[in-house]
C-alpha cells in the first residue's frame, strides 16, 4: 500500500485553525506541528516522531459536525503531548528526502508525477500503524482520550463529540482482524465512552459548549469539496442534490474530476457570485482554466485567491508561478520566477516549486541557476548523487558570493559530510 498525499490550502487552513485553539496555553506551538493529508476512504489517523500528524481524508467525510473532527485532533494532539510515540520504522523526519510530490486538490494530473508516493507496506489504523511503524498501547489510547477532553473541554469545544466519532470508529472497524488490528491495540469502544463520560460530567460540567456557526460553515464546505475529490461523481451528486452553496461545491469538484469542466465553471461562477470574499472557489476556478489551457483567467482568478486569503501560502504561490510559465508569452517568466522564489522562501522543501524554477531558469538561459535549483530538488528527493552533480555543474557558472552560490557550496558539504558518516 502507498500513502496518497495531497495538500490543499483550504484544508490545511481549517485544520490549522482548530489545531492552534486546541493547543492554547500547551506546551507546543501550533507551527510545529506538520500536516500530512493522506487520500483515502478509511477512518484514520495517526501522529509520530517529529510532530508529524496524519490525516485521512475519511475522517472529515465521516465527520457531521467540525466538533468531531476537532475531536479526532485533539485525541492525536494528545498522544505527541503525552510523548507516547516511541518507535518508528522510518525516520519520519527525512520526510523532505523522500520524494513526496507535492499535489493541490484539483490539479493532481496537471503537475504531473505519480499520485502514489511509495512508503510501501504502510498501512495506517488510527493512532497505530502496522509493521512496527508506530505503536500506541491500550494504556496510552486511554490516556490520550483523556487528555483529548481536557484539551476539548479547556479551550470552549463540547468534548461529547469524542464519544459521537468513537461511535463511528466502532462501526468502521471490523471484529475480525489480526493481532495487530485496531481492536487489540485499543480499548474497547464501550470502555473508553464510558470513561469519557465520567470525565466529562465530573471534572468539566458536562463540557456542553456551543456550535460555532462560522466553523460549522467552513467545515460543511470543506467536506463537500473533499466528497467531491474522493467520491464518484454518482456518488457525490446522490448526496449533494439541493440547488444549496454546499452541494454546488461538491457538484463543481465532481464535475471537474469526471471532465465536465464547463458545468464545473458554471457552478464556480454562481458560487462567486454569491460568495464574493472566498478565495478557495477562486482557485478552483482559476485551475479548471488552467486545465483548459486559458492561462490568462487562471492567472487573474489565483490573483485574487491569493488577494483575498490575507495569508501567504507556498502553494498559492507555486500555482500562479505555474500558470505564468505556462503562457506562451515570454515576459512572465520573470513573473514566474519571482513568485516560485516566494514560495520556496514560505517552504523551501517544496520539491515542485523547485522544478518549476528550474524550469524558468532554463526558459531564461540562466543555465547555471537551472542547475542549482535541480540540485535542490534530486536533494529533497534523495537522490544525493544528482544533487552534487548539479551542484558541482552550477558552480562553474554561477556568479560567486550570491545567495545560491552559497547554497550550492553548502549542498555539497553536507553531501560529502553524509558520506564521511556512511564510512
Amino acid at each position: 500500500m502507498a500513502f496518497d498525499i495531497i495538500r490543499d490550502v483550504e484544508l490545511e487552513n481549517f485544520t490549522k485553525k482548530i489545531v492552534s485553539n486546541l493547543l492554547e496555553n500547551t506546551e507546543i506551538e501550533p507551527e510545529e506541528i506538520n500536516y500530512y493529508f493522506i487520500k483515502s476512504k478509511d477512518i484514520n489517523a495517526f501522529v509520530t516522531s517529529g510532530n508529524n500528524l496524519f490525516i485521512n481524508t475519511e475522517i472529515l467525510i465521516s465527520s457531521d459536525d467540525y466538533r468531531e473532527y476537532a475531536s479526532v485532533l485533539a485525541h492525536e494532539l494528545a498522544h505527541i503531548l503525552g510523548g507516547h510515540v516511541f518507535r518508528t520504522k522510518h525516520e519520519i523526519g527525512k520526510l523532505g528526502s523522500r520524494a513526496f510530490p507535492v499535489y493541490v486538490l484539483g490539479i493532481l494530473g496537471i503537475l504531473g508525477g505519480a499520485t502514489e508516493t511509495g512508503m510501501a507496506t504502510l498501512m495506517v489504523g488510527s493512532a497505530s500503524v502496522q509493521d512496527g511503524f508506530t505503536y500506541y498501547s491500550r494504556t496510552q489510547e486511554a490516556s490520550a482520550d483523556q487528555a483529548a477532553i481536557r484539551l476539548l473541554c479547556k479551550n470552549g469545544i463540547n468534548g461529547n463529540y469524542l464519544l459521537e466519532f468513537l461511535g463511528k470508529i466502532d462501526m468502521a472497524i471490523p471484529y475480525s482482524t489480526d493481532a495487530t488490528s485496531y481492536r487489540s491495540t485499543h480499548p474497547l469502544v464501550s470502555e473508553r465512552a464510558t470513561w469519557i463520560e465520567s470525565a466529562l460530567m465530573t471534572q468539566y460540567d458536562g463540557c456542553e459548549f456551543s456550535q460555532d456557526i462560522d466553523l460549522q460553515n467552513e467545515f460543511l464546505f470543506l467536506k463537500a469539496k473533499l466528497f467531491g475529490f474522493t467520491h464518484s461523481g454518482e456518488e457525490t451528486y446522490a448526496v449533494y442534490q439541493s440547488n444549496r452553496d454546499i452541494d454546488k461545491y461538491a457538484k463543481a469538484v465532481a464535475s471537474y474530476f469526471s471532465g465536465n469542466h464547463d458545468n464545473s465553471i458554471i457552478l464556480l461562477k454562481e458560487l462567486i457570485k454569491n460568495n464574493p470574499e472566498n478565495p478557495f472557489f477562486r482557485e478552483l476556478i482559476g485551475e479548471i482554466y488552467f486545465s483548459k489551457h486559458n492561462y490568462r483567467n487562471a492567472i487573474e482568478n489565483q490573483k485574487n485567491s491569493i488577494r483575498l486569503l490575507n495569508d501567504e501560502n507556498d502553494l498559492y504561490y507555486m500555482m500562479i508561478g505555474n500558470y505564468y510559465l505556462a503562457d506562451t508569452d515570454s515576459s512572465n517568466y520573470s513573473e514566474s520566477i519571482k513568485l516560485l522564489k516566494k514560495s520556496l522562501r514560505l517552504n523551501p522543501k517544496n520539491t515542485y516549486s523547485w522544478y518549476l524554477l528550474a524550469k524558468a531558469y532554463a526558459e531564461t538561459d540562466n543555465i547555471s541557476l537551472a542547475e542549482y535549483a535541480t540540485a535542490e530538488r534530486h536533494y529533497l528527493t534523495g537522490n544525493y548523487a544528482m544533487a552534487q552533480q548539479f551542484a558541482i555543474k552550477s558552480l562553474k557558472n554561477i556568479e560567486k558570493n550570491t545567495t545560491e552560490w552559497y547554497r550550492a557550496n553548502d549542498l555539497l558539504n553536507i553531501i560529502d559530510n553524509m558520506k564521511l558518516e556512511n564510512y
